[in-house]
């Protein structure tokens, strides 16, 4: 699972174990593997354009990582939803945690062997190039790109969830009800838990937070 986000934390007792170390390019200083990144051995920072994909500026992208992949039955913390499944860190933010490369990420997820690649992230806007990143994940690296459909309790188009082929999802509560906060539109194709989701957090811990 390509996580295109701010950032994790890759020390997180809860995270570390669950990334998907790339064997073929150990940090040493070279490109072993010859995919033009130097030392990805721990994904990638496409905003910095540096092999650390530690969070700057803003810590959601831990909170995310969790979501999907925190270490299952090792008696510690939450569980991601993932189950067993493996992330790829791909930061997509600058120094101060704005997003100033995301759908490079989104490339660089579908080019590095992510299955799905999770986008926790967006905006109103759409336009051909978000598009055309979507369709090359998706039709020519076999990805599947999953979006939030927005926190602004609005009817609304959000993208790059709404984008052709991207899995929308919308955010529900315990009582199994559209949470205030989301929003509703008809590219929206899942609901799923997204008030109060216990997940990891900075400092090796674990705080609630709520979103698409």
């Amino acid at each position: 699972i390509g996580i295109t986000d701010t950032g994790t934390e890759l020390t997180h007792s809860d995270l570390t174990n669950q990334i998907a170390y790339n064997t073929a390019d150990p940090i040493g200083g070279g490109d072993d593997d010859n995919d033009g990144f130097v030392d990805n051995y721990r994904g990638w920072d496409v905003g910095m354009n540096d092999n650390d994909p530690t969070w700057e500026g803003n810590p959601h992208g831990v909170h995310v990582s969790g979501c999907s992949s925190a270490q299952v039955n090792n008696n510690n913390g939450v569980a991601g939803s993932g189950y067993n499944c493996k992330f790829l860190p791909v930061k997509i933010a600058d120094a101060s945690g704005a997003l100033t490369a995301s759908y490079q990420g989104i490339t660089y997820a579908a080019d590095h062997g992510c299955s799905v690649i999770n986008c926790s992230w967006g905006g109103t806007g759409g336009g051909s190039f978000g598009q055309q990143i979507v369709d090359y994940a998706t039709n020519n690296q076999d990805a599947l790109v999953v979006a939030a459909a927005g926190n602004n309790s609005a009817d609304q188009a959000f993208f790059p969830a709404a984008f052709d082929r991207v899995f929308s999802v919308a955010s529900t509560g315990s009582n199994d009800m559209k949470s205030s906060f989301s929003n509703y539109n008809y590219s929206v194709d899942v609901t799923a838990p997204g008030t109060n989701i216990n997940a990891t957090w900075t400092g090796n811990s674990y705080t609630q937070s709520s979103g698409t």
